[in-house]
This record gives structure tokens, sequence and C-alpha cells, in this order.
């Protein structure tokens, strides 16, 4: 009888499983998933720093072109103008706040324009367009095309990348992660907001495409015994599109599943709120060389506040060869982190399943 019982209710569970995963599934009918590797109308840079290396070098120096988007090829008119709505978004303070600032610049169609986190002017500190200072001294940039009414429309031609120094010789880069628009329409087309500068990323008609919860990815192990390539120390940049920015918000909680190159897990978990960047030695002392091997894979398991919410990151390492350990320090100056040799960043990878994202800007 026993038994029975226990059969009984292990096809119950298999029916409410299936029944929960066909749920998702159709809830996932007619979503358009974002593809990182192709041109948006949205930008996602994971990470800034402030600072600069040496007179006029800026810490962070973030590149952004215009192709001519698919429908509209082959463009009769390069140097047709493209308008651009760049928000600094910032990590939460201790009561959740997100301090943002945003601005408005322009490029062309084939065209590119470059800028620093240091308020410089034209020609000023690798600018070739007027943008203020972010608001704190690391945290995300999200750049979106507008039009003449600052209201976003689809141009899937939008393509960048940032570069970030830690010193004269060091310096490593990594690509923006671009959210193409869902719209059905052509280049140009309005993007349904959900009132002023609230973008949605859901997947729908007339929004954005839909981004993930998930981020993976291979990671070096941080140590501090000097070898060939070491010190080091990897850090783990997390970020959410489901903001509200210059307003209180919830604390996200994802769980992180870490492998050593033999398969052997070790997990852990993280919250942060907006924007968080970690060491990783720092989520768990064990998550070293040492303990883990030099090599290995992390995957987060989920995403969420009350509800899942969308989950982007970077991976960042530096190598410094020698005795000296490597941190950051924020904001960089020219004396800071001299013994940095390598350093070099990339993108998470994601699982595919699109999670209804809402980003609330000022």
């Amino acid at each position: 009888m026993r038994r029975q019982i226990l059969v009984m209710f292990a096809a119950l569970a298999a029916i409410v499983m299936l029944s929960g995963l066909r749920a998702q599934a159709q809830d996932d009918v007619g979503r358009k998933l974002y593809d990182p590797n192709e041109p948006g109308s949205v930008l996602v840079f994971p990470k800034f720093v402030r600072g600069t290396v040496a007179a006029g070098v800026p810490a962070t120096e973030i590149e952004i072109s215009a192709h001519c988007p698919r429908d509209l090829q082959p463009c009769a008119v390069p140097g047709t103008s493209v308008r651009l709505m760049g928000h600094w978004v910032c990590p939460g303070d201790a009561s959740g706040l997100c301090r943002e600032n945003n601005f408005i610049f322009t490029t062309t169609v084939e065209g590119t324009v470059s800028f620093s986190t240091e308020a410089s002017s034209v020609g000023v500190n690798f600018s070739t367009v007027k943008v203020p200072a972010p608001p704190c001294p690391e945290g995300y940039l999200i750049v979106w095309a507008v039009d003449t009414r600052n209201r976003p429309i689809r141009f899937d031609g939008l393509v960048g990348d940032a570069v970030v120094r830690w010193n004269g010789h060091a310096a490593g880069a990594y690509k923006a992660i671009a959210i193409q628009a869902a719209a059905p329409g052509g280049t140009g087309t309005l993007i349904t907001t959900a009132g002023a500068n609230v973008l949605v990323f859901d997947g729908l008609d007339n929004h954005y495409a839909a981004v993930t919860g998930t981020v993976m990815g291979t990671v070096k192990y941080d140590t501090l015994t000097p070898a060939a390539d070491a010190p080091v120390t990897t850090t783990l940049t997390l970020l959410t599109l489901d903001i509200l920015s210059n307003r209180s918000n919830d604390t996200v909680f994802t769980d992180i599943d870490f492998y050593d190159s033999n398969e052997n897990v070790l997990s852990e978990s993280l919250n942060y709120t907006c924007w968080s960047e970690t060491a990783l030695s720092s989520i768990d002392s064990s998550l070293t060389r040492d303990f883990m091997t030099r090599k290995g894979f992390f995957v987060s398991l989920d995403a969420i506040t009350d509800h899942p919410v969308s989950q982007l990151g970077l991976i960042d390492t530096q190598e410094c060869p020698g005795s000296a350990g490597c941190t950051e320090n924020v904001p960089v100056t020219s004396g800071n982190n001299p013994t940095v040799v390598n350093h070099y960043a990339y993108r998470t990878d994601d699982d595919s399943v699109p999670v209804p994202t809402t980003f609330v800007g000022p």
C-alpha cells in the first residue's frame, strides 16, 4: 500500500512538473530572444570604471558604431544621423537606491562615436561626443536608439565595445551585449513603452527582445601563489535590467554552481542590487586554484527578487606575476594597480530561456 502511495505521489509530481514545463513553453511561444552577437537597437555595457591612468587617458572608453540595418541595405545614403539615449546605472546603496543619469548623443550610419566616463568635451579624454560623468565610481551603461522626440525606435544596427585600463601597460576589452527590437515593422518603428522611459524586454511584438536570467562561463580561479601567470584575480560582474532608476530596488538573489576541471561542484550564492562585481575568492575562500584547479566552469541557477528577473554578466581576469596581489582600485589613478600585467574580460553565456523584463529610466 505504501509503495502504491509513493508511486501515486511520484506520478502526480511528474504531472505537475510537466504541466509547468508545458506552461512555460506555451508562455515562451512567440517571444523573440536576443542575440548578443547580432547588431541591436539596445546595447548594454556590463562594466565601467571611473578614473584615468595618465593625463587624458581614461580608465574606461566606450565605442559605438552604427551599421546600416538589414531592411535598409544597401544603404543609399551612408551618414544618415542616428540618435541615441544613454544611461549610466549605479549599484544600489544601503537603501537599495540605484542612482542613474542619462544623456543624448548622435552618430551616423557607418559612423563611430567614442567617449569616456570622465565628463569630457569633444576632443578631450578620447571623446568624440559630449557626455556627463556617471554619478558613481563603477556600474553599467545602457544605450538605445531614439527618434527626434526621444522615443525608443527600432534600429538593429548598433554594435559596440568597451576598453578598460588599469595602468599604462595593462588594458582589456569586451563586446557590448546587443538586444534587438521585437517590433514587426522596419527601421524607425516606434517601440511601445509602458510609460516614459519604461522599456519592456519581453520578446513580444512592438517591444524589445527578451533577455535571460541565467549566466554561465569558463573562469580562471584566484590565487596569490606566484607563478608564470599568477597571482590572479577573477571577478564576476552581474547586473539586472529589472530596475527602477533613482528609486529603491529589491535585492536580486542568485544561486551559482562552481565546478573544477574534474566536475566537482561547489554551490554558492550572491545577492546584489542592480549591479555588482565580486572577486571569486570573496564569494567563497575555496574558489581558488589550490582547491578548485586552475580553471573551471560556473552556472547561475536563477535570479530572483520576489519573482524571476533578468541577469547579464561579465568575467574579468587580472594577472599580476610576481609577489604582489591583484586588486582593483576604483576610481583608477596613475598610481593604482601598477603590478597588473595582463587584463582580459569577456561576456557570459546564457541558457536561452527568456525572462520578461522592465527597465524604468529616470
